[in-house]
């Protein structure tokens, strides 16, 4: 019993800290209602921009909504956005660089070209383009993200397989006749996937930030939800009166980004042990 609190005390301090940051988000997220003192739509208009207090710890916003409320349960909807916002272009992304690192020849110098005409651009800006075509809500962004996201993804998977499949173990599996989906998903993307996954940690991050900026331009979760982007902006025009309607939820956004920075730095590091 007692080598098990050492094993864990070994591992490296980022991921320990970022995993606690980010399991204390998700049960949050998960059980808002029961952390959080009201109701994040119910209104006050007797408490009108009430400033910090015991009754009301972030205090109120412009409707008499409790600002602590608001943002514990706006987990919910940007831990939601840093899941669903990537999930699909770590995996497509994932399958396509590992089979464009692997053939190689055309395929690879179509990908390169795509991969150009999207880098060419600002990828805020091409998502902002195309949630403004869709329409705003979080569902379109998801799209917007996954159309223009998964290139990155690619682009790491397919330097690291076509480093890969160079060294001895991928020719000894081609010599034992292993059929090529074999040799790609079971040999050479299981030593490939450690940087995408580190980035795909990061990008959490980052689509978080995205998820809140789109959220502040009308273009994300719309309101009254209870979204750090949506309460940022309620608090624009009071920042000179009642800085806390944006502060509180601009520091929800910073300790949770870094939660994801911490994990993805201290999963980096044990993976590049383990390799």
């Amino acid at each position: 019993m007692s080598h098990i609190p050492r094993r864990a005390l070994s591992l490296p301090r980022p991921l320990l800290l970022g995993g606690a940051i980010l399991l204390a988000s998700t049960l949050v997220a998960a059980f808002p209602g029961a952390v959080a003192p009201y109701d994040p739509l119910a209104m006050d208009y007797v408490n009108l921009l009430a400033p910090p207090s015991a009754a009301h710890p972030f205090g109120t916003d412009n409707f008499g909504r409790d600002v602590l409320s608001r943002v514990l349960h706006a987990y919910t909807i940007d831990m939601q956005i840093a899941l669903f916002a990537t999930l699909f272009p770590f995996v497509f992304g994932t399958l396509v660089g590992a089979v464009v690192g692997y053939v190689g020849g055309t395929p690879e110098a179509v990908f390169g070209r795509v991969v150009d005409a999207v880098i060419t651009f600002p990828f805020l800006v091409l998502v902002i383009a195309i949630v403004s075509v869709l329409g705003p809500g979080l569902g379109n962004m998801y799209i917007a993200i996954g159309v223009v996201g998964w290139v990155f993804y690619a682009r790491i998977v397919a330097a690291e397989v076509k480093v890969q499949t160079r060294l001895d173990y991928a020719d000894a599996g081609r010599a034992m006749g292993y059929t090529h989906a074999r040799i790609v998903f079971r040999h050479l993307l299981p030593n490939a996937i450690t940087p995408a996954v580190v980035y795909w940690m990061t990008d959490m991050a980052l689509a978080i930030l995205l998820g809140s900026s789109l959220g502040y331009l009308g273009l994300g979760a719309q309101p009254p939800a209870a979204e750090w982007g949506v309460q940022i902006a309620d608090g624009k025009n009071f920042m000179a009166t009642a800085w806390w309607i944006s502060v509180f939820p601009g520091i929800a956004i910073v300790i949770t980004g870094l939660g994801f920075s911490l994990l993805g730095d201290g999963l980096a590091e044990v993976l590049r042990g383990r390799r």
